[in-house]
């Protein structure tokens, strides 16, 4: 904190909250009207906060942002998706468009059992299969693909249903209009693999009660091969599954894509993880001096102090890659600026620590092979009235009939009745509406 202080002649006043109430501590901050100099908003789809950016709450910074060449760096979409009726109401905390949640898998077993890197969901599906049937670390009860299903999403599993789909998320963009996926028999096929997937013991039997870290510990313990998640993690998975089992010589490696009925696909991310907004009450030059602070931060030298720390106390160089020390393994509380100052590196969901340089090469070539393919959420920074109001419930509701149809409680003609329904719904059909008519708006047509 000294350091960035002493950097950016500047003296900080932060007030950390934690992640579990960070949106009730924002809106209890925005609704005070008492805000600091510099608030970091995640939620940007919010209607209040919105609003209160529409009525003049907040500083537009779309043209003074333009003279701070580092955040100009960022790409057009991160800017895109933050856009309010067309302005810039904060700085961006941006975050890399690639590298998101994929399968990782044990390439150790794939070899062992001579298998290829599956390339679709039904060659996915025999990898399982073959991991479940011939447990690769001789343990019993091995099963395929870890994993688990959230109250409202497909949790770890919404990757696999997205290849079905093509679509990132449950919009896509079709001849121009935005079609609802859950309407699609593409849904229904992602349902039915699942529903396959469960009968034959291939994903945890009890996935709809598992938290993210259980999930993950199946695959630490070696009782699972597959856990769909970033490149980032391939480290942590071989170091826990080595200490689990002195005997397994564990490899990981992350899939860029994979190929369904709409063809390859990847999810392409937002840009963002929200942005920081500057109350209308500070004096201008106190505006330009923040973001002169922010365009430190999204330099080369801000995002190194904030995300490594300082060189041969926290890290050292190894090419162009940087390695923890064990003193920055045993306190990482210096990269709690990150928070707040990171720059735009397509790479930075590549991890470097725990990893060869042939290992970080060949990731950070498996995001080069995902990008021409990465779709991005066509819904990402519109708003639909509808859906701030009513979208919680429907997509629990949905939610609540994907689990059961995946674990037989339900069939597949169960799902076609309750998909008849929702079409028949029109409050449900009404957010459809709103957002191609926001879409429309953004896009310039009517």
């Amino acid at each position: 904190m000294k350091e960035v202080e002493k950097r950016t002649n500047t003296k900080l006043n932060i007030t950390w909250v934690t992640p579990n109430n960070f949106s009730e501590k924002v809106n209890v901050t925005l609704a005070s009207g008492d805000l600091p100099d510099l608030t970091l908003v995640t939620d940007t789809g919010n209607a209040a906060f919105r609003n209160m950016a529409k009525q003049g709450a907040f500083w537009d910074l779309t043209e003074l942002i333009k003279k701070y060449p580092n955040l100009m760096k960022f790409p057009d979409i991160t800017y895109k998706n933050l856009l309010i009726d067309g302005k810039l109401y904060g700085i961006p905390r941006v975050r890399p468009t690639e590298g998101n949640a994929r399968p990782l898998i044990r390439t150790d077993w794939l070899k062992k059992l001579d298998l290829k890197m599956p390339e679709t969901p039904d060659e996915l599906y025999n990898v399982m299969k073959a991991f479940k049937e011939n447990a690769p670390d001789g343990q019993k009860d091995t099963i395929g693909l870890s994993g688990y299903v959230g109250q409202n999403d497909m949790g770890q599993f919404g990757f696999i249903e997205s290849v079905f789909t093509g679509s990132s998320g449950k919009y896509k963009l079709k001849d121009g209009k935005l079609i609802d996926m859950t309407f699609e028999p593409e849904t229904r096929q992602s349902l039915e693999w699942f529903q396959r997937a469960f009968k034959e013991g291939l994903i945890p039997q009890d996935f709809a009660l598992l938290k993210h870290n259980q999930a993950k510990d199946l695959v630490s313990a070696g009782k699972a091969g597959i856990f769909i998640d970033k490149p980032n993690q391939e480290a942590t998975f071989i170091k826990d599954i080595s200490s689990s089992n002195p005997n397994a010589k564990p490899d990981m490696e992350w899939i860029p894509y994979m190929t369904g009925p709409q063809g390859k696909y990847a999810s392409k991310g937002n840009g963002h993880f929200g942005m920081f907004v500057i109350p209308k009450k500070v004096p201008e030059a106190k505006v330009r001096k923040l973001l002169e602070f922010m365009n430190y931060g999204t330099s080369d030298e801000g995002h190194e102090l904030a995300n490594y720390g300082l060189k041969d106390v926290h890290f050292t160089m190894q090419g162009s890659n940087y390695i923890l020390t064990d003193q920055a393994l045993k306190d990482p509380s210096f990269q709690f600026m990150q928070n707040i100052f990171m720059k735009y590196d397509k790479y930075a969901n590549v991890g470097t620590s725990g990893l060869t340089p042939e290992q970080i090469a060949r990731d950070k070539k498996l995001i080069d092979a995902a990008e021409p393919v990465s779709i991005p959420s066509p819904v990402s920074g519109l708003v639909s009235e509808t859906n701030n109001k009513l979208g919680s419930d429907y997509s629990k509701k949905i939610q609540d009939m994907k689990t059961k149809v995946m674990m037989n409680k339900a069939s597949l003609e169960d799902w076609d009745r309750f998909v008849n329904e929702l079409k028949a719904d029109k409050n449900y059909t009404k957010i459809t509406d709103e957002f191609n008519e926001a879409y429309r708006a953004n896009n310039g047509s009517k």
